[in-house]
């Protein structure tokens, strides 16, 4: 793991470097912000409805991506309320990626099997891991963890996003209104381990987030979230649950997001780099991936993006949203090049770009 920076004699070898890197690893994005484009503007396809168009399997082709978790929100952008019927829109929109992966199957696949991932490398197909942000709001009973499961291909849920559930708090509610996992919390969690679902604590609450850890026997994911110390936002996690999360076998994916980086401007790729020294030194970069969860034109070029005004509050005080050197379709190789320069060997960086959350999904998966 990185230590100290490492400058390259010559650039140009080192953005070599980093293309061969991505090119043969396996790229996975935990936490990818589709884009439309149908109306002009880019717009963030925040709830699956936005249409999907063509240009996505070009756009992540280009990237370098062999897979992605597209961890959909079901919410109304405009307010960030719950829409109305939560389930039944659920239901629409895991149909419709379901039905773009089937008309598009000669580029892509879906992400249900432990033997996926080779298929999808092996194949040079693009892996849909279907997941959510809201477990709490659309499993009513624990037989609906079974049913998504089965007949939505549905691999992974966030426990809480906004607010409260039946599940437990999210951070947005503040640490004076976390009760913690619920029984019904605890159950969820439980069964999710026995049929091979990802539980992801990201948006959790401080106490709901350690007590899921401590309750899963199989590794948490944290798919989009950087180190507090390093940015002190209530969202971002500190040394202690980055340590219980590794405990577990558990992954974190470090975002893009400016305000989860950095709480001053400026903010460049060097303080992004800044969370991947401290959470490798911390816990070893063998628990460290990619959540970037930001657009590749980033959010403030969609006409859609939500102003900081109308952000929950751990994200009211930042200007943009988006570090401009990490947007486009270099931003992964530019984000190796730094993990270069920073002195990250070859066989951390191939981990990091995606190996350690398909060895992490390979364990949580029971065939």
């Amino acid at each position: 793991m990185a230590k100290t920076a490492v400058k390259s004699s010559n650039e140009g070898d080192a953005r070599e470097h980093a293309a061969r890197l991505v090119a043969e690893s396996f790229v996975f994005n935990t936490t990818e912000a589709s884009v439309s484009y149908a109306s002009g503007k880019p717009r963030v396809n925040f709830v699956g409805l936005e249409p999907l168009e063509e240009r996505l399997i070009d756009e992540w082709r280009q990237q370098g991506y062999n897979a992605i978790l597209i961890p959909q929100g079901f919410l109304d952008p405009s307010n960030m309320c719950p829409a109305a019927n939560m389930r039944e829109m659920c239901l629409r929109v895991f149909g419709r990626w379901n039905t773009y992966v089937a008309d598009h199957a000669d580029d892509m696949m879906l992400l249900t099997k432990r033997e996926s991932f080779d298929r999808a490398q092996q194949t040079s197909r693009i892996g849909l891991l279907v997941g959510t942000h809201h477990a709490g709001e659309i499993f009513r009973t624990l037989d609906d963890i079974d049913f998504f499961y089965t007949e939505m291909g549905l691999r992974h849920a966030l426990l809480t996003c906004f607010g409260q559930n039946r599940v437990g708090t999210s951070v947005d509610e503040g640490d004076d209104r976390d009760g913690g996992l619920t029984r019904f919390g605890r159950a969820m969690v439980e069964r999710m381990n026995s049929i091979g679902m990802a539980v992801d604590v990201s948006h959790c609450g401080l106490r709901t987030r350690r007590e899921a850890i401590d309750t899963s026997s199989k590794p948490v994911l944290i798919t989009h979230g950087n180190a507090a110390a390093i940015c002190p936002s209530s969202r971002n996690n500190s040394d202690e649950m980055l340590k219980a999360m590794a405990a577990t076998g558990g992954v974190v994916g470090l975002m893009f997001w400016r305000p989860m980086v950095r709480l001053e401007d400026p903010v460049t790729i060097e303080h992004l780099l800044d969370h991947f020294d401290h959470v490798c030194q911390l816990i070893g970069p063998q628990h460290v991936g990619l959540g970037f969860e930001t657009p590749v034109v980033g959010f403030d070029n969609c006409e859609n993006t939500m102003t900081p005004a109308r952000q929950v509050s751990y994200l009211k005080q930042v200007r943009s949203m988006d570090i401009p050197e990490l947007c486009g379709h270099d931003r992964v190789r530019t984000l190796v090049e730094g993990l270069i320069r920073r002195g990250y060997s070859d066989q951390d960086i191939a981990g990091i770009l995606g190996g350690n959350f398909v060895r992490a999904f390979k364990e949580i998966f029971v065939a």
